[in-house]
């Protein structure tokens, strides 16, 4: 029988973490995003099927297939105009662009960056420019998702195979941290 309840207190085992939303550069439109990370989370994969897929390390069989490995970063956005908080994924160009605005500017968090896709087609790559405005005064107080826990969330919720040493540190950041 479902558990029913009343007032602001969750379930037990319910993580309000789990809940997040993704963006992606777009064909139709501009995405403006502020960063709320102080540091990008980063892994390898494999684009495999329309998407990124973990590297799982020793043995993995994108790796035996010669399937290309890349590096992403992923970062924890807000988008300003409808306060969405969420996560945004980029790989090395985009991801070294933004260090280097990091750098410039003394700290990630905060850096805001407008994203879109170069063309119509859905495969274009995605381009990332600056935007040198100071971010709103409310985004200082908002606490950006894990990157790395709603990785090992989407992973695992496709059924992705992980290497072991992931699941473990993806463990033990869950249960230090319950909420984003």
């Amino acid at each position: 029988m479902l558990p029913l309840g009343e007032g602001w207190d969750l379930p037990p085992g319910a993580e309000p973490w789990t809940d997040f939303h993704w963006f992606q550069a777009s064909t139709r439109y501009t995405l403006r995003l502020v960063v709320l990370s102080d540091v990008p989370t980063w892994y390898t994969g494999h684009f495999v099927g329309g998407r990124m897929c973990p590297c799982s390390g020793p043995g993995c069989d994108y790796c035996a297939g010669a399937i290309g490995a890349q590096v992403r970063f992923c970062f924890g956005v807000v988008e300003p105009l409808s306060r969405r908080v969420g996560l945004i994924e980029f790989g090395r160009s985009n991801g070294m662009m933004i260090r280097d605005w990091a750098n410039r500017s003394g700290s990630l968090k905060g850096v805001q960056i407008e994203v879109s896709k170069h063309s119509k087609s859905s495969q274009s790559r995605t381009e990332v420019k600056l935007i040198e405005e100071t971010p709103p005064l409310w985004i200082a107080s908002l606490q950006s998702p894990d990157p790395g826990i709603s990785l090992y969330l989407t992973w695992h919720k496709a059924g992705m195979r992980m290497p072991a040493e992931f699941e473990a540190r993806m463990a033990i950041r869950s249960s230090q941290r319950n909420t984003w």
